[in-house]
């Protein structure tokens, strides 16, 4: 599929007709079965995506691994979403396999641009928007295609398209918080998503601001819902910046998932801090995490603090807070290898708080570009 989008930019975005013998290969990620897509089937390879306009209905299913004969068929842009046109199943299309599983790219609504288009992802920590809870998918009466807005806890929005002739149109909106798989599509300035299976759309957690954070007896974080490259959003963490402009990020590297801070490329001073989940002080409470360096040392950025503020929702109310440096821990430093994971000992809180305290743990991160830019990582928070 980059074949294609290379070949619609060079030949300056205007639609072309093949007429010489070429192919391209690609694996069907969403079909017609559902109702949802009517003469159109996604198609991925490994680098991305498009739609493919069928002549015919029928005849191509999920996981089909197929090789695209591109003769008689028009590559052409439809209100900037990239398509193949006239596809015949019969003529144009030899399946090769079937059955093959495409994993989603987990992303953001932030994420979700022109890149994407045509590809399987997956949301989480998303929902329905209250206007559109207690609605259908749908018109399923008049069968007219509907938009219903996603959205997540920092108000972004994604529409999500639903025809009135998919087998779930006159379904009720899920009134909850999870994930959703879909493909990607686009009109005009508007990203899309169209859902292929609505066993995918997963939205029965809390809504946002609904869960309980009501000071627990444990907190055991290893960052498995992070989305990489996006800010960390972990339920019941607070993720702010004190100075400057950039929060701790989710980083997926290989099967690892953490959260990482370091400063922007310009600008001055850099202050960002992680705020765990509230927690409640008994004697003996200890924390431990992994640290590490993601990048040449500079600078010990990573410092440790605990409150008993738990109701911090800004910037400002954490520089504010009643903050007491955690001590005894071991930290990532100079002497630390890129990537290595330094474990900090399981520190017991007792010096630093009172029993029946109320309390957070605060991952504070400073850092200036060029001269005090060491990246800091953490991990596998426990306190118990």
């Amino acid at each position: 599929m980059t074949e294609l989008r290379d070949f619609h930019a060079d030949f300056g975005f205007l639609p072309h007709k093949f007429i010489g013998d070429s192919s391209v290969y690609a694996v069907v990620t969403a079909d017609e079965q559902n109702g949802n897509l009517y003469k159109n089937v996604f198609v991925q390879d490994d680098a991305a995506g498009i739609v493919m306009r069928l002549k015919n209905s029928g005849g191509l299913y999920q996981g089909d691994r197929i090789r695209i004969y591109l003769k008689g068929t028009t590559l052409s842009s439809y209100n900037g979403m990239l398509q193949l046109d006239s596809v015949d199943v019969d003529e144009n299309v030899i399946k090769q396999e079937t059955l093959v599983d495409v994993a989603p790219q987990v992303v953001t609504i932030a994420q979700v641009g022109p890149d994407l288009q045509g590809q399987l992802v997956k949301l989480e920590n998303v929902q329905f928007a209250a206007s559109d809870t207690g609605l259908t998918y749908a018109d399923v009466i008049g069968q007219t295609t509907v938009n219903r807005n996603l959205e997540n806890c920092g108000g972004d929005v994604l529409l999500v398209r639903n025809s009135g002739y998919a087998n779930f149109a006159g379904l009720q909106i899920p009134n909850g918080k999870g994930s959703i798989v879909a493909v990607v599509g686009q009109f005009g300035q508007d990203m899309q998503l169209f859902i292929r299976d609505l066993n995918e759309v997963q939205l029965n957690g809390p809504r946002c601001g609904q869960a309980s954070c009501a000071p627990a007896l444990l907190v055991n974080e290893t960052f498995s819902s992070v989305v990489n490259g996006a800010d960390a959003e972990v339920e019941c963490w607070l993720n702010v910046f004190t100075q400057g402009s950039r929060k701790w990020k989710g980083v997926l590297n290989g099967s690892e998932q953490y959260c990482e801070a370091k400063p922007p490329s310009f600008g001055g001073i850099n202050e960002t801090w992680f705020v765990s989940a509230p927690m409640q002080f008994t004697a003996g409470t200890a924390l431990s995490f992994l640290s590490a360096i993601g990048g040449t040392w500079q600078h010990d950025g990573l410092s440790v603090f605990v409150s008993n503020d738990i109701d911090l929702t800004d910037g400002t109310a954490v520089a504010n807070a009643p903050w007491v440096a955690v001590t005894g821990l071991t930290l990532a430093g100079s002497g630390s290898t890129v990537g290595t994971w330094t474990p900090s000992g399981a520190v017991v809180l007792d010096p630093f708080l009172t029993p029946g305290d109320n309390f957070v743990v605060g991952f504070k991160y400073s850092g200036t570009p060029s001269t005090q830019a060491t990246p800091y990582r953490i991990d596998d928070v426990l306190i118990q």
